[in-house]
């Protein structure tokens, strides 16, 4: 993104609500402050590692020729799941990069580029960087390539909250799906400090953008705010009145889904599902520019 002169900043002085994991925050809030605003960091969901390994570990295991079944696939939809898996590969003593006998898809190109930094080389990424579209993305891939989608079996290591469509469309085209927890999200603590610094922005009206980049982001966002209102129905009715009348921005089509689904308006969608694409269309907006 090319830089500015300070008068010219796209997002001047705009207060702009980042709800990312606290990990993976501070690339959003970068990119957002390079452009003049003023990032407000809130992690709405913790990642924790699952109660119980032995059901990962076991499926990783495999892909290293042990174990009591191989993969043909293995698909990550988030560098959530990247990280947690390659460094439990690592604890379990394995070396990611020896990753060889099993073709790699990915939901997109940050999750991709989380994998090359462990050396892991990603096959597959689809043209739209959602789940429905891995499952289409390998079906074509195994059919180009000479063999059946029937039968292929697939390892699918992400968050146990996960939805459930990607599992659906390979399992009814005939492959073989391991769905396995790799991590688990929660929501942010209800007396989170810093949740409490959010609160009190909003009900000043001092934040102008809110941004969510997965439907869990939203969906904590709201338990989180339930929980800060239940004893108080006033309060409810007033952030519910704040919340209508403040930009929301989505990073695509099945979080702005989450989002309606759950009572909020979208006014801002990326066209590109991707941090960079979030990013340019709230700057796009703000300029007055149709997306």
């Amino acid at each position: 993104m090319p830089e500015q002169k300070e008068g010219t900043l796209p997002l001047q002085h705009k207060r702009v609500l980042v709800t990312r994991t606290r990990d993976q925050a501070s690339v959003l809030s970068e990119k957002l402050r390079s452009l003049g605003a003023l990032p407000v960091e809130f992690p709405t969901i913790r990642i924790v590692p699952p109660h119980d390994w032995s059901a990962l570990d076991s499926a990783l295991r495999c892909l290293y020729g042990e174990g009591n079944r191989s993969y043909d696939w293995l698909i990550f939809t988030s560098a959530n799941g990247v990280k947690l898996c390659l460094e439990r590969l690592q604890t379990l003593g394995y070396e990611p990069q020896a990753l060889s006998n099993v073709r790699v898809a990915t939901i997109g190109p940050a999750t991709a580029a989380t994998l090359a930094q462990y050396g892991v080389k990603t096959n597959l990424v689809p043209d739209e960087y959602i789940a429905e579209e891995v499952a289409t993305a390998l079906i074509k891939d195994v059919y180009k390539r000479g063999t059946l989608i029937a039968g292929q079996r697939i390892l699918l290591a992400r968050a146990a909250e996960a939805r459930k469509v990607l599992v659906t469309e390979l399992q009814e085209a005939g492959a073989i799906v391991d769905d396995v927890a790799a991590y688990h999200t929660l929501p942010v603590a209800a007396d989170d400090e810093h949740g409490r610094a959010v609160l009190q922005l909003l009900r000043q009206h001092q934040l102008e953008i809110l941004t969510f980049t997965s439907s869990s982001t939203v969906r904590n966002f709201l338990v989180w705010l339930n929980h800060c209102t239940q004893d108080s129905p006033a309060l409810a009715d007033e952030l519910a009145t704040i919340l209508a009348h403040t930009t929301i921005a989505s990073i695509g089509p099945i979080t702005s889904q989450t989002a309606r689904e759950l009572g909020l308006h979208v006014d801002i969608e990326a066209q590109e599902f991707t941090i960079d694409g979030l990013v340019q269309a709230i700057v796009q907006v703000e300029r007055g520019i149709k997306i």
